[in-house]
């Protein structure tokens, strides 16, 4: 059965996993188009060379998002296997996060929420590392600059510094003020230097401009799209289903998982918030939301009891995203 083999620790996942994106992103392949941003959303100073290199190429734009989706996926599955946050070492977590951002067709061409949500892997990385440390002065510098570097190529992950002072209170039984002040200069090192290249050239206006249009567009791809509304409501039963699990078996996991768990929550939160209450933010990020669940919902299909109810919620949630590929 196909979750059988999704919940597999085998090396052919390592090919498994591009051809199940492969097949979920065909059409994308066979009729590639570029991703329809709003003035603005594409002209972040880091994202700016990647905008002008795709400007006249969709295909390239479907193949870079494509690369950076499966690279999302493999260190997700990285994450586990370094930190075992799930007990049991599984591919399961990659594949649902493959399945998640497969399920919105605009996404299948390139977006600079692409980098900046590889930049949130890598800053949260920095902060799993913190455990068990007693020095973590590199950890909080690390994951101030990298978390700034992704918010330099999409405004809205700035929202997501308070990550960084929740993620290390999270995980160490005591933050020194020193992590609040290191963190706060590593994430503002790539903006001080981003506002002096901008004032350098001049175009300060531009940079103002680019920052209001990703304050106060609005932007909605729910409202009238019933087949999207019904993905949606799908995966927050999956979201509910997921977290009850979770909870049930929350004192039998260790107290690193617990940690692990709760940033992931944050990580969660702060993507709901955003969604609910910023204007501008949008289907883009669903990239960033399918990080923590990913795991939640990993976790669900990896310990539940009954396996042939969670082979028809797997085969539901596979045929939806199939079906809105060729409908929309």
């Amino acid at each position: 059965m196909l979750l059988k083999a999704l919940k597999l620790h085998q090396p052919f996942h390592f090919l498994l996993i591009p051809i199940i994106a492969i097949i979920l992103w065909i059409k994308a392949f066979m009729m590639p188009q570029a991703y329809p941003f709003y003035p603005g959303e594409d002209a972040m100073i880091l994202y700016q060379p990647i905008s002008l290199l795709l400007t006249n190429s969709p295909l390239l734009s479907t193949m870079m998002a494509f690369a950076f989706t499966l690279l999302l996926a493999f260190l997700i599955l990285k994450l586990n296997v370094q930190y075992t946050f799930i007990r049991v070492r599984s591919f399961l977590p990659s594949s649902v996060f493959i399945l998640l951002t497969s399920g919105v067709p605009a996404l299948h061409a390139m977006h600079p929420i692409y980098p900046a949500a590889l930049l949130l892997v890598m800053a949260i990385d920095r902060i799993f590392n913190s455990y068990e440390k007693e020095v973590i002065h590199s950890n909080a510098f690390d994951a101030g600059i990298l978390l700034s570097l992704g918010s330099l190529f999409y405004w809205n992950l700035v929202f997501f510094f308070p990550l960084i002072w929740f993620g290390f209170i999270v995980v160490k039984a005591k933050v020194n003020w020193r992590e609040f002040v290191l963190s706060t200069i590593g994430f503002a090192m790539p903006w001080l230097a981003a506002f002096a290249y901008y004032a350098a050239m001049g175009a300060q206006d531009e940079l103002r401009q680019t920052v209001m249009a990703n304050l106060t567009f609005h932007n909605s791809f729910l409202k009238g799209n019933l087949l999207h509304q019904i993905y949606t409501g799908y995966v927050v039963l999956l979201i509910l289903l997921g977290s009850y699990y979770l909870l049930s078996q929350y004192d039998d996991k260790r107290i690193s998982s617990r940690k692990f768990f709760k940033v992931f929550f944050w990580v969660f939160l702060i993507s709901l918030i955003l969604l609910t209450a910023h204007p501008a933010v949008s289907q883009e990020f669903i990239i960033v939301i399918a990080i923590p669940l990913a795991y939640l919902i990993g976790n669900y299909f990896i310990f539940m009891k009954h396996q042939l109810w969670g082979e028809v919620l797997m085969y539901l949630l596979i045929g939806m995203i199939v079906y809105l590929q060729f409908a929309s």
